[in-house]
């Protein structure tokens, strides 16, 4: 299990958009191969790292002994997914992906904990995210880490689940 302070964890700047990049194409890549249709490595292009550092969203790089090891963006509204729920007391966790080789080591927890810090640091009340409902593991990862299921979302050709924590 990584120690918590192991790991450094710091907003990004445009200089590390390649790697936050990376770290999703990644991500993507590891989702597709193991049948988890969540994330393609197309749909993720540099342009999307610069438009989140360049609209109000805070993005975030962790790094152990200098290695990234994952990344997550905070945005301060989500319309889109939350629909009527959509509230200014939340902050919504986006872009969460750990570098695969350090599964199972902690570094996932430690990036959701920090996350929380961070929006909880804003007088935010609640920490919410979502992800595909199909993605048993995942959904039954943020329960463990402590969130509470809101609801179903279904769209054109996909469905998430909404999360969030008090």
């Amino acid at each position: 299990m990584i120690v918590d302070t192991d790991v450094v964890i710091r907003e990004a700047k445009h200089e590390d958009a390649e790697t936050i990049l990376n770290l999703w194409q990644s991500s993507a890549r590891w989702l597709l191969a193991n049948g988890i249709k969540q994330w393609r490595p197309e749909y993720f292009h540099l342009e999307q790292v610069i438009e989140f550092m360049n609209d109000g969203s805070n993005m975030y790089l962790a790094e152990l002994n200098g290695v990234p090891v994952g990344t997550y963006v905070i945005t301060w509204s989500d319309p889109y997914i939350w629909q009527e729920l959509d509230s200014t007391d939340a902050g919504y966790i986006h872009r969460f992906a750990v570098n695969r080789d350090y599964k199972g080591s902690g570094i996932g927890s430690c990036l959701i904990r920090s996350a929380e810090e961070q929006i909880r640091q804003r007088g935010k009340s609640l920490v919410r995210l979502d992800c595909m409902a199909a993605n048993p593991r995942l959904n039954q990862y943020y329960r463990d880490l402590g969130f509470k299921y809101v609801r179903k979302l279904d769209s054109e050709g996909w469905s998430a689940n909404l999360y969030e924590k008090k």
